[in-house]
């Protein structure tokens, strides 16, 4: 079996890194929250808790949108190669 040319599925592709980098920041945020207001929660002090948990919300937060960015690039760079090839093909 020839395998040939679709850009379709480079498309998908691209639209399936949009939705991962779209959900990626909420799901890092949520379990940094999780993470260190349970860890906080186990001194034994609601302070200590609400406090991790925003410590742990941010630090999530500024992960997930490295790591969101970081698919978008990776989407952006597959179309930009499937733009090239039509250009080309003109």
């Amino acid at each position: 079996m020839k395998t040939i040319y679709n850009p379709d599925i480079i498309q998908e592709f691209a639209d399936r890194l949009y939705a991962r980098a779209n959900s990626v920041t909420r799901s890092y945020t949520a379990l940094g929250v999780i993470l260190l207001g349970f860890a906080g929660f186990a001194t034994g002090q609601l302070v200590f808790a609400a406090v991790g948990g925003i410590i742990g919300g941010a630090v999530g937060y500024a992960y997930g949108k490295e790591k969101a960015f970081a698919h978008k690039l990776q989407a952006q760079t597959a179309l930009c190669q499937v733009q090239i090839e039509k250009n080309l093909r003109k």
